[in-house]
């Protein structure tokens, strides 16, 4: 699973997505089924994400399609918890993702199937600051989760800085009615680079990585749904688009 170390490395000059989380008491709301990202600075990370949800409004499928063509992770749950994913047209990676969680609902382990031959990296819980940390080999991966198990800081022994994301308190984001998933930061940031940070309910204002420090600018329709989220810096940027669906909420 050395991929995870690509998991910073990949996000330095990418897009970071923000979420959303309202209390609407309407039957309906709006689900993110398309984002595109597009990469003013180099076209070969423009990709566009396409996802599908379950009956339950629990995410069915991600399919990424960029500049590798077209790949596809369809995920499998129990009692609400992701505990399976089979990924396809991946150069690398495992062929099943499992996850494994204890008595009390925490994410334990990932067992990684890579054609019939299966390798299991073990988690470690630390409730009094909500952070979990799997140990590949002598390197260990971090989350730190808030109050709300929404993702704030990762860190990689094989990285020297972490990157923060400062959530808004008030304004929610894309993934407003989605419940966090912690078997996702992990999944998307161990084999996906820089899509694990689009998985939080909370608008993120704020994106540090080492000496890279960038506020972001977010488009909101008339239902308050964020649309486009764009950041700038010296000899480029980024911009992200976002589709939505109407589905109801039970």
């Amino acid at each position: 699973m050395k991929t995870f170390q690509t998991f910073f490395l990949a996000c330095c000059f990418l897009i970071v997505l923000s979420c959303n989380n309202d209390d609407d008491a309407t039957p309906q709301d709006a689900y993110p089924t398309e984002l595109k990202l597009t990469d003013y600075t180099n076209a070969v990370n423009n990709k566009t994400v396409t996802l599908t949800y379950n009956n339950d409004n629990t995410i069915a499928s991600i399919t990424i399609q960029d500049n590798q063509g077209l790949k596809t992770k369809q995920y499998a749950y129990t009692n609400g918890k992701i505990t399976s994913v089979a990924n396809s047209g991946f150069l690398s990676g495992p062929d099943v993702r499992t996850f494994v969680y204890n008595a009390s609902g925490k994410l334990s382990s990932i067992i990684d199937d890579v054609s019939g031959t299966t390798e299991t990296f073990p988690i470690t819980y630390n409730s009094s600051t909500n952070t979990y940390t799997l140990t590949d080999g002598g390197d260990t991966n971090t989350v730190v989760l808030d109050a709300s198990d929404n993702p704030t800081v990762y860190s990689n022994t094989f990285v020297a800085s972490d990157l923060i994301l400062t959530l808004d308190s008030n304004n929610s984001g894309v993934f407003k009615n989605v419940s966090p998933q912690i078997a996702l930061q992990f999944d998307l940031g161990l084999y996906v680079g820089h899509l694990f940070y689009f998985f939080n309910q909370k608008q993120i204002n704020h994106f540090q990585f080492g000496v890279q420090d960038f506020d972001f600018v977010h488009t909101r329709d008339s239902e308050n749904n964020i649309t486009t989220v764009v950041y700038n810096f010296s000899g480029g940027g980024s911009q992200l688009d976002i589709t939505y669906e109407k589905r109801n909420r039970f």
